[in-house]
Parts: structure tokens; C-alpha cells; sequence
């Protein structure tokens, strides 16, 4: 089928090219399909003193069997906090209302236990820096009012800020290295879990604050040579790296992935970069995420691409992206999984054709290359509302019916 703009009618073709994007008729189905449970401010789950916290929980399993959905990425490290048992973390503001206060059930544990009986895996999705969400507090404000047991709060001089006030743990000290590293050991240690998941917020989107960031220890750094950007780059590639071989040391058969923004480098900058225009935000620039050395040197076990664009993006199309990402991940020990924008179903632009994620979903598994699917984010399945007619086709095309 040759994809046409939903309102125009006109060709959709690959971004500045005359070539029309064509679109399988039949899908196929792959190993992996999953959806994001965002528990930061509480997207897609109440806090556990809701009396039907656990009816969500089993709603939740339900929903994935409905969908036939095999995999779910359970958020349980928020900012700087933890939805289970921790030594090293407080419980989460988002878990209880207040950090560092305990849930009566180990909120982990439960569902784990729920996953068993729908044969779902379950990986720990984590935020490995971040701290807070933007707040009106000033940072010492902020962490005054956290628990104790916060890391940050306990090492003040290990956090920056972005530009908006946002709080980060300082990607560029060995400590906060250190510490990110044990506490994924940590769930790893008592959660039968498949694996640990990284999100997309490395170093902040907005930036780091003109007067609260790094560069103290970019001066202090051995290797002149490097400018500041690569040393960043480096300081997440630090971590990435050592967290995949400490997973693989001490926990083979567990899984560590990542799902990156989903450009990496524009080609106008980079002739390695994806077909996308000079102007768009790059990851390698802004969050200093450099997941092309990350797939080409194996340093992640599979990556989950945030594709959150449509195929009529006017400088950074679905197509010419997931293109580009296959080509990456193509002859590598790195799974690829697709990350598909499916809470943008019925807002303006490509995604108000009903049909958009469907058709992302015939383009990207027509690739040998492409092992899953994962959807963001989970309220998207359960919500009525404008995702609604989009998401019914979904759920009939995951589950064999011809669309």
C-alpha cells in the first residue's frame, strides 16, 4: 500500500525525496510486545493509598492480555527514589504522598507476582539522574524536604541544576556513578525482574544551569584533548558500559536496555545521521547520549528508539527514522524494539489518522531487524477519549485480526 497524507491525499514520501513510503498489507507479529507504566506523577497509576490500587494492578495484567502484550516496562525509579524495598533509595512522593514513607505491601513484589500468572516479564525501568521534576523550590529548599535516605539530599555537592530548576545527580562524578550502579545491583538482588531499563533523561533537555552544572569537573578532567561535549558523552558512556558488564557478570540471563530520544544525529550534521533536518534536536548534543557507540560496540542488550513522530512530520518522519534505525542495529548483538507514540493517537497532525500506529506497525515489522514493539503509555490503553479509535485497531492487529 502506498501511503498517502491523510487530509491531502497527496504521496507521503521519505523526507526531500520523490520516493512514495510503501506499507506491507499483512503485519507480523514479533516476539516482544510491551507497553511503559509511568508511575511519575502518577501518569498511569494512582498512588498505593488508593483503595483500588491493587484492582489497577490486575486491571493493568487484563489490559496486556487484551492487547496481547507479552512485556511490561514498570517504572520504579522515578526521581532519585524507589517503588520497592531500598537501602539506598526512599520510597517514592508517587508510591505513598510523601518520601520515605512505607506502602504496606512491597508494591514491586506484588507485581511480580501478578506478572507470573499472565507469563508477562517485567523489566525495572529506571531514571538513573533525575532528582525532581520542575519545582517552584529552590534546590535547597527542595532537598530539605526530602527523605533522609536520599542520596542527593545526603550529597548536595553531587547534584546540578538544569534551566528550569529541574534537579539531576551530576552524571560527571564517580560517586553518583557509583551509586546509580548499586542501586540497579540492587534490584537485580531481590526482584526477580528481566532486567533494568533506562530511559531517555540523561543530561537535562533544557540544558544545565549558567551557574549550577559540571564544569568544575570538566576542568578537572585528565584528558585534555576532549572538549567539553565528548566529556559528557563520556560520563554516560561510563555508566552504560559498566552497567551492562556488571549485569553480565553478575546476573547473565538479565537484560539491560535503553530507550533514547529518538534521533540520534541529523545528516546534514553527520553523514552517519538519520534522513532528518538540521534543525532537529539531536541526543548526541543534548542529552550527550551517544546510543550509536552504545548499539556498535554492544555496550545495551536491545534498544527501544522513542519514534514518537508520524510519517507526515514535516522535518522528521516516522519512516526515514525507523529506516535509519534498523540500518543501525542491522548485523549487531543489539536487539531493536520500536517505540511507537501512541498517546499522541488523535491529536493534530499525522496522528489524527486513526490508522497512524497501525501503519507504524506494518513499516517497522516488515524488518527482520525489528524484534518488538512498546507503546508509551500505558493510560493510552485503558483511556476513552481521542487515542480511543486508534487504539481499538491496535489491539485487533496485535491480535491477528486483518486491518
Amino acid at each position: 500500500m502506498k501511503l498517502v497524507n491523510y487530509k491531502t491525499n497527496l504521496p507521503l514520501n521519505y523526507y526531500q525525496t520523490d520516493i512514495q513510503i510503501e506499507i506491507p498489507e499483512d503485519f507480523k507479529l514479533k516476539p516482544m510486545r510491551a507497553f511503559w507504566v509511568s508511575n511519575v506523577v502518577n501518569i498511569d497509576l494512582p498512588k498505593v493509598t488508593d483503595p483500588n490500587y491493587k484492582n489497577k494492578i490486575k486491571e493493568m495484567f487484563e489490559t496486556a492480555k487484551a492487547y496481547n502484550i507479552n512485556t511490561i516496562f514498570f517504572q520504579v525509579r522515578t526521581t532519585n527514589d524507589a517503588f520497592y524495598r531500598s537501602k539506598l533509595n526512599p520510597y517514592s512522593r508517587f508510591l505513598t504522598g510523601k518520601e520515605g514513607v512505607a506502602p504496606e505491601f512491597d508494591v514491586l513484589a506484588y507485581v511480580l507476582e501478578e506478572a507470573k500468572k499472565y507469563n508477562i516479564e517485567v523489566h525495572a525501568w529506571c531514571n538513573p539522574y533525575r532528582v525532581s521534576m520542575k519545582t517552584p523550590l529552590t534546590k535547597s529548599e527542595y532537598l530539605a524536604e526530602c527523605d533522609d535516605l536520599n542520596f542527593a539530599k545526603i550529597h548536595p555537592e553531587f547534584t546540578v541544576t538544569d534551566k528550569n530548576g529541574l534537579i539531576i545527580l551530576n552524571p560527571a562524578k564517580k560517586e553518583v556513578k557509583e551509586f546509580i550502579k548499586q542501586s540497579m545491583l540492587e534490584i537485580l538482588e531481590n526482584y526477580d525482574v528481566a532486567g533494568i531499563h533506562f530511559d531517555d533523561y540523561f543530561y537535562p533537555y533544557a540544558g544545565l544551569s549558567d551557574t549550577d552544572n559540571d564544569l568544575a569537573d570538566f576542568e578537572a578532567r585528565t584528558d585534555k584533548t576532549i572538549d567539553l561535549d565528548q566529556f559528557r558523552r563520556n560520563q554516560i558512556t561510563e555508566v552504560i558500559k559498566d552497567m551492562h558488564d556488571l549485569i553480565k557478570t553478575n546476573y547473565p540471563t538479565k537484560k539491560f536496555g535503553v530507550s533514547p530520544f529518538g534521533i540520534w544525529k541529523n545528516k546534514p550534521n553527520d553523514p552517519r545521521g538519520s534522513n532528518t533536518d538540521i534543525k532537529c534536536s539531536q541526543s548526541y548534543d543534548n542529552q550527550y547520549a551517544d546510543s550509536y557507540e552504545w548499539v556498535k560496540n554492544g555496550y545495551i542488550d536491545y534498544i527501544i528508539p522513542q519514534l514518537y513522530w508520524d510519517f507526515a512530520h514535516p522535518i522528521a518522519p516516522y519512516g526515514d527514522l525507523l529506516e535509519w534505525w534498523v540500518e543501525l542495529c542491522k548485523d549487531t548483538n543489539v536487539d531493536l524494539y520500536i517505540g511507537h507514540g501512541a498517546y499522541r493517537l488523535g491529536s493534530e497532525g499525522g496522528y489524527e489518522n486513526k490508522y497512524e500506529v497501525v501503519n507504524q506497525l506494518k513499516f517497522a515489522n516488515q524488518h527482520e531487524t525489528v524484534k518488538g514493539n512498546c507503546f508509551f503509555t500505558y493510560k493510552t490503553f485503558i483511556e476513552e477519549g481521542p487515542t480511543r479509535p486508534g487504539m481499538d485497531l491496535v489491539k485487533q492487529l496485535l491480535n491477528g485480526k486483518k486491518v
